[in-house]
């Protein structure tokens, strides 16, 4: 607890001890210190302490206390205070801060709010007085006007103590009087008047105080003479003390004068002790370059020794050459290459590094002279042995480097353009044995093996197997009308399908024999001569990295196109012509083997570019296939057999589309140009299937027409193909209408003059006549209905639907299968006409008494039993 000038609790014992007994204290606070982490705070004391005998050095403590230990934390003069901000004018807050210079910030907090309230009034009263006005601390968040009255009242207070006639001069500089108004001078009398008898007893007290005080006064006098004997005494033990100081001060100085001595010898021995310490480093040192010095001039072999190089010391001669190259770059830059020995051998090194170039330069070329006939890979495993030396002559003799790399280029190109012709002299030449077999994949109806086959419909079923023998995904037979029921064509569509998965194997190993052929190589010239691969230049990259980049990769492309030459793209345009030629639709297998790079070509630019360039040619020969492809549906003719059935065309659409998605993969890259060419040839279907329905007369167009977009609409749902989604609407879409309007008009009505009666009732009630009063007319009455309905008793309509069913079964194929659909789509129809009209007869003749002469039920147990007959 905070207690003001000399408290004699043991605390403030303790802390006048710490501050020293010169310091009076003149304001004591006991706060809290608060930090950052308040589980760490502290108890501080707060002092404010005046130096004795000075009227200026005033100083603020700061003493911590952890249990019963007191430590001095800070010490600053009383000048140092640049603010003191009380937080809060009201009792809110109990913390407060210090600033002092160098931007030095006290944070504390008090117990109670008068504590607080009466140190920093305090504080603020000994600024006021002692410090000067431009020294001032400024007091935040206080009332200024409450400090100054506070300091006005203690100064006037004092002023009375001390018996002063006007107590406010000391402040009237700093304080304006204000006068009192009559009402304050007439209540201040009538207090005067009221303590009055306090006055008077004031002074008959001071008066007695005075003759008390004249009596201490004689007592102290006195007192002061019966010590005078124990003065002296203490004066006398004061003077021995000096002389004993004397005796032990001239004792110190020799002391000094010994210690002095003893210094100068010490600080000797150490020179010395240094000197020899920088004579040992020195030789350690000199020890230590000579032996550097001796390693660097020793060599693993003798140099003189290596006078030629071959397979049996190429590991020795490589080892000698990376070590002399780096004895050569070590004594270039060291600080002892002037010696003598140091420069003789340098001088050596250097003239065995010299003739390596020269040697390695023979042996390369005498080995790719002696093995040009061999395969490429022996090649590279005899020039991978010299990689060492071949990176040291790139950078120790460029021109040398170059001679073997140019020996390089002219023996491998050689040895691949042999590789590669022979190698595709095989495959095409298997390719061109199948040109007398294969006659290309057709969409029209009609073979190209033979122009006789073309004209003998009939005798198409037994020549078929000689007849379009390389269709891929087409039905066999030109003339077979279900492709699932004849054997010869399933026989010959699986030999078609082999013969399509052979040439796809044979495209997969051509593809097999380059792509590790180039990769290969661009591997051996990055790991040997330190040819850079190829790279794509990134999108975000700056102008001087697409400039250097380019230019790295337009010089490896150079080179690689060297030692290919134009061989390779020469060969492998001529296979894919001569595919072509034999067969268009082997473009599709091409273009989409080159549009799905393997594993390693994904690495390699050069590949990517070369394969781009042959992609380009097989587009435009895809493109070209399914032009003609669309010509030939064009041109396609009906069956010339009674039913005219699913056509042609249709069928090979659909084996061209389920043979392509069964071989290939629906994630393909180049999938957008198949999708295409499935809707440019299934479009031209479609007009086909238009076409040739109006052209046959076998049978309506409708059933053509329904029965075929049937097919494709099923093939469609199937294939479940994105692309496809819109036609495959519009198929089911023409089939709902034909199969509409063939079963409602074109197939005929086995009630029609009923049909033709109630249509004409129909045509009455929309005019706004009244269902009543139909019967009333002339050409609708009740007895015009009634005739009408005696021309068909339920014998006569079991003949007409028996009639009209046998002419659904005649128009339709049996491959479709379609029979019951129709069927009962005709019955829905019929039945849905009888309870129509029965509906308007009760409407418009009601109490008639009119009805059919058959029932439904009659005619659906019919066409129950025609269905049970037929299935």
């Amino acid at each position: 607890m905070a207690t003001r000038h000399g408290g004699k609790g043991k605390s403030q014992q303790t802390i006048s001890s710490i501050i020293g007994e010169n310091e009076k204290i003149m304001e004591i606070i006991d706060t809290t210190a608060i930090t950052k982490d308040k589980t760490k705070a502290k108890r501080c004391f707060i002092v404010v302490t005046h130096l004795k005998g000075s009227h200026l050095n005033y100083s603020i403590f700061v003493i911590s206390q952890s249990k019963d230990i007191f430590k001095l934390r800070y010490r600053f003069a009383l000048h140092e205070l640049n603010a003191v901000d009380f937080l809060a004018n009201d009792d809110s807050r109990l913390d407060f801060l210090l600033k002092f210079n160098e931007d030095k910030v006290l944070h504390y907090a008090s117990d109670a709010w008068e504590k607080k309230k009466k140190f920093l009034i305090s504080l603020y009263k000994i600024c006021k007085n002692k410090l000067p006005k431009e020294a001032l601390p400024v007091f935040k968040n206080v009332n200024t006007q409450m400090l100054e009255e506070t300091v006005f009242l203690s100064a006037t207070l004092k002023g009375m103590e001390d018996n002063s006639p006007n107590p406010s001069e000391s402040v009237e500089h700093e304080y304006k009087l204000k006068y009192l108004t009559k009402e304050e001078e007439i209540d201040l009398e009538q207090v005067c008047k009221a303590c009055q008898w306090e006055i008077e007893s004031a002074e008959e007290f001071i008066a007695k105080r005075t003759m008390e005080l004249s009596g201490l006064d004689k007592a102290n006098i006195h007192s002061i003479m019966n010590v005078e004997e124990e003065i002296l005494k203490l004066f006398e033990t004061m003077d021995e003390a000096i002389k004993r100081l004397d005796t032990l001060d001239q004792s110190l100085c020799e002391y000094s004068e010994i210690l002095s001595r003893e210094e100068s010898r010490i600080l000797d021995i150490s020179d010395l002790s240094s000197n020899h310490s920088v004579r040992v480093t020195n030789n350690q040192r000199l020890l230590h370059k000579t032996q550097e010095l001796l390693e660097l001039l020793t060599l693993p072999v003798n140099l003189e020794d290596l006078d030629t190089l071959n397979d049996y010391n190429l590991e020795s001669f490589s080892q000698a050459v990376e070590v002399a190259q780096s004895k050569v770059d070590a004594l270039a830059c060291h600080e002892l290459q002037d010696m003598h020995c140091v420069q003789e051998f340098m001088i050596n090194c250097k003239a065995f590094l010299k003739t390596v170039p020269e040697l390695l330069y023979a042996e390369l070329d005498d080995k790719l002279r002696k093995d040009w006939q061999g395969k490429h890979r022996a090649r590279h495993i005899n020039v991978a042995r010299f990689t060492s030396l071949l990176n040291w002559c790139k950078d120790f003799n460029p021109v040398m480097y170059n001679a073997i790399f140019q020996s390089y280029e002219t023996s491998i190109q050689k040895c691949y353009a042999k590789e590669i012709s022979n190698f595709f002299k095989d495959k095409v030449g298997t390719i061109q044995k199948r040109s007398n077999l294969d006659k290309g994949f057709s969409f029209a109806g009609k073979s190209s093996s033979s122009s006789s086959s073309m004209m003998d419909i009939s005798a198409s079923r037994q020549n078929f197997r000689g007849s379009l023998s390389n269709i891929r995904g087409s039905i066999g037979s030109v003339d077979s009308v279900n492709i699932k029921g004849s054997g010869d064509s399933m026989a010959t569509y699986q030999t078609q399908s082999e013969n399509n998965s052979k040439f796809d194997n044979l495209f997969c190993k051509v593809l097999d024999f380059i792509t590790p052929l180039v990769v290969d190589e661009e591997d051996h010239l990055n790991e040997v001569f330190g040819i850079p691969y190829m790279e794509d230049i990134p999108t975000d990259a700056s102008d001087n990295e697409i400039r250097i980049r380019k230019d790295v990769n337009t010089a490896t492309n150079n080179i690689l196109i060297k030692l290919f030459g134009a061989k390779l793209d020469q060969e492998l345009q001529q296979l894919i012509e001569v595919s072509y030629k034999v067969d268009p639709y082997y473009s599709l297998y091409m273009y989409l083997r080159l549009g799905k790079p393997s594993h390693n070509q994904e690495g390699s630019v050069f590949l990517k570019r070369f394969y781009s360039s042959c992609l380009i040619i097989v587009k435009r020969q895809f493109d070209q296939f399914i032009k003609n492809q669309v010509t030939q549906i064009g041109e396609a003719k009906p069956h010339k057999s009674k039913k005219c059935g699913i056509l042609h065309c249709v069928h090979k659409y659909e084996h061209f589309v389920r043979d392509t998605e069964r071989l290939f993969d629906r994630k393909l890259e180049r999938r957008t140009e198949i999708e295409k060419g499935y809707i440019t040839l299934l479009e031209a279907v479609f007009f086909a299937i238009d076409r040739i329905s109006k052209e046959q007369q076998k049978v309506p167009p409708e059933v053509v027409m329904f029965e075929n977009y049937n097919h494709l609409a099923e093939l469609m749902k199937s294939m479940n193909l994105s692309c496809l989604a819109d036609l495959q609407k519009r198929a089911e879409k023409l089939y709902e209408s034909n199969l509409k309007e063939y079963v409602t008009v074109k197939l005929g009505n086995p009630i029609e003059k009923i049909s033709t009666f109630f249509l004409g009732v129909k045509q009455s009630l929309s005019s706004a006549v009244r269902p009543e009063e139909v019967g009333f007319q002339i050409n609708y009455s009740r007895s015009v209905l009634k005739n009408i309905i005696k021309q068909y008793p339920l014998k006569d309509v079991r003949r007409s639907v028996e009639h009209y069913l046998n002419k659904i079964e005649k128009h339709l194929c049996e491959e479709e299968n379609l029979y019951e659909t129709v069927g009962s789509r005709y019955c829905h129809t019929i039945l849905s006409q009888v309870t129509e009209y029965q509906g308007l007869i009760k409407s418009c003749y009601p109490d008639s008494g009119i009805t059919f002469e058959f029932r439904e039920e009659d005619v659906r147990r019919l066409f129950d039993a025609r269905m049970q007959k037929m299935g």
